[in-house]
């Protein structure tokens, strides 16, 4: 084989490789925002959760040292 024409081919093959770094590359930053949305879906359903526990535990009325002196 001559080395020109494998010089074209190496050259060819760079710049097949280069593409598909470059796809994966943008794959990567679409998978690292999906991560970082899902994360924040977590966090809002932990927010979530806290709220509903904090409303089903009944709260403890406030009693002032007049009303315990009454008492």
């Amino acid at each position: 084989m001559e080395t020109t024409k494998l010089k074209s081919e190496f050259e060819q093959q760079i710049k097949d490789a280069n593409e598909r770094i470059a796809k994966s590359e943008a794959e990567l930053v679409r998978l690292k925002e999906y991560r970082t949305k899902l994360q924040g879906g977590l966090e809002t359903i932990a927010l979530l959760e806290e709220g509903v526990s904090e409303e089903e535990t009944p709260s403890q009325p406030e009693v002032s040292p007049e009303a315990v002196a009454l008492q």
